[in-house]
């Protein structure tokens, strides 16, 4: 269902006993051409999810570009990402703009 883009990013602090994960992953959803999915909880634990519907695949990648964005300012790293081809561009990662 959802085989356009995919980012995981963990969160782990022992010390804090924080083992965290969010997925980003846009693509077609069942009742939308263009959608969001996002699950996030802890690793090996609980896990929620959310779809969102887009009106086009140029929304949905900015809105995954933004919640990538929010999540890297809240200290998660990215540890997978796939399938992401920016307007005809291998690899182009639109979160990673502007970051140094």
């Amino acid at each position: 269902m959802f085989d356009r883009a995919l980012v995981l990013l963990h969160r782990i602090n022992p010390d804090k006993n924080e083992a965290r994960f969010y997925v980003v992953q846009s693509g077609p959803s069942l009742l939308d051409e263009h959608a969001v999915l996002r699950m996030w909880g802890r690793i090996g634990g609980y896990q929620r999810s959310q779809v969102i519907p887009c009106a086009s695949q140029q929304e949905a990648d900015q809105l995954v570009a933004q919640l990538v964005k929010r999540r890297l300012r809240h200290g998660y790293r990215i540890t997978q990402r796939a399938g992401y081809d920016h307007q005809g561009e291998q690899g182009a990662e639109p979160w990673a703009e502007g970051r140094s």
